[in-house]
């Protein structure tokens, strides 16, 4: 009977070994999960930080871009205003050279009936002529300037377009990043 004892006991001693061993297994197998949890974490900590950090600098380059945009909306309204006041002046010179050319007219008539009564007046229509004529080259520079004016308009709205372009692909990349 004795010998019936002590080998339940060393088959009970041998499994609560089993059960050790299998339970230490099991433990080892849990704290490299834990471990790899503990990294995850930490990796996905470290990106949560990078996109926060990310997030801040796109919120001040779209700041900044708005600020350029502002800018430029404004440069846009202040040469449309500048072009607008040009093309008055254009028209005002165009309506001047009409009444001008009338007045040419009229004082071409008057002057050949002129010189057929007075031979001195004919200093009087050199006077006139030099005047139309720098009318005419005011004109010319009115006209220079306003197609300056133009020119720069288009180069203000292709830049503005190429902001716009630039700002939306940036609100693109931001929506992105926020999804």
């Amino acid at each position: 009977m004795k010998s019936l004892l002590q080998g339940l006991l060393v088959i009970i001693s041998l499994g609560l070994c089993a059960v050790c061993v299998v339970q230490w297994t099991l433990e080892a197998k849990l704290r490299d999960h834990i471990t790899g949890l503990n990294k995850q974490l930490v990796s996905e900590n470290d990106a949560r930080i990078e996109a926060e950090r990310k997030n801040a600098e796109y919120v001040r380059e779209i700041e900044r871009l708005e600020t350029l945009r502002a800018e430029a909306n404004a440069r846009l309204n202040e040469a449309l205003e500048e072009l607008s006041l040009g093309v008055c002046v254009e028209y005002g010179h165009r309506y001047a050279l009409a009444l001008a050319e009338g007045d040419l007219a009229a004082a071409k008539s008057e002057t050949a009936a002129a010189l057929k009564q007075l031979g001195s007046e004919v200093g009087n229509i050199k006077d006139f002529n030099a005047n139309v004529q720098a009318q005419n080259e005011a004109i010319e520079k009115q006209n220079a300037l306003l197609k300056k004016l133009a020119a720069e308009r288009d180069d203000a709205i292709s830049k503005l377009n190429a902001r716009t372009k630039e700002f939306n692909e940036l609100a693109d990349k931001y929506n992105k990043l926020v999804r």
